[in-house]
């Protein structure tokens, strides 16, 4: 049977005033392991956040390509039916006067209900 002395002898720890303080080698090999644990993880997020940014980027740059290709072919379907448009108002300029006015008649019905 060990006595509180063998017990004490047996831990690296020493015992002072009945109780042990921890051995400043096990602590600072534990702070380290744990700092160097908390390092990988940080390094392995960046890595991730890196990698993320990246395609986040990528699809940002693809996105706004695509939109200016939409918009310039919307652009270009607006120029050309204003050109059918002009091209029938000065052919038909009674027949466009007559639509315009029949328009005009028709959102003031809508409008004042």
């Amino acid at each position: 049977m060990k006595t509180h002395e063998s017990v004490s002898q047996s831990n690296s720890s020493p015992v002072v005033g009945g109780k042990s303080k921890p051995d400043t080698e096990t602590q600072q090999s534990i702070t380290q392991r744990v700092a160097s644990s908390a390092h990988e993880t940080i390094d392995s997020a960046a890595g991730k956040a890196e990698e993320l940014e990246s395609q986040l980027r990528a699809g940002a740059v693809k996105a706004a390509n695509q939109l200016e290709e939409t918009q310039d072919a919307a652009t270009a379907k607006v120029d050309k039916s204003l050109v059918q448009l002009e091209s029938f108002v000065k052919g038909r300029p009674v027949a466009a006067a007559g639509i315009a006015f029949a328009l005009g008649v028709l959102a003031t019905a809508l409008l004042r209900r």
